[in-house]
């Protein structure tokens, strides 16, 4: 049987979410929904219950920081890991991956769709 993970994308940018919905899922691996506002990301998570929730850091109002605190303080959605999406990601921090400076992993926007997708299987253990 073939377990499809549920992936929650969060980040302002429509064309970004649309295009990543679209090649994650072409993936067959992942059924994709996204919020392009930070401040519904905690109700879309709570409700939805992804597998892996991908989050742009730099948000207009509510930020990649703002929604992973509120997720952490949840017992709803505390364990569900979160993978940073950022153009703010530079070279000296790994080249396309990372870790953010509160330990939390990171990818650049800028990254293959290849290498997202094996940093989602890898944090999924899939």
């Amino acid at each position: 049987m073939n377990d499809i993970k549920k992936i929650m994308l969060v980040d302002d940018d429509e064309d970004i979410t649309v295009a990543l919905k679209t090649l994650l899922e072409k993936s067959k691996k992942f059924k994709v929904f996204f919020t392009n506002d930070g401040s519904e990301a905690f109700n879309l998570a709570q409700r939805e219950q992804p597998d892996l929730i991908i989050c742009d850091i730099d948000m207009p109002k509510v930020t990649g920081d703002d929604v992973a605190y509120a997720l952490s303080e949840s017992d709803k959605t505390k364990d569900i890991p979160l993978l940073f999406f950022s153009s703010l990601l530079r070279e000296e921090e790994s080249g396309e991956t990372g870790v953010s400076s509160d330990g939390r992993p990171i990818i650049s926007k800028s990254a293959s769709i290849i290498t997202l997708i094996d940093k989602i299987e890898a944090m999924l253990g899939m």
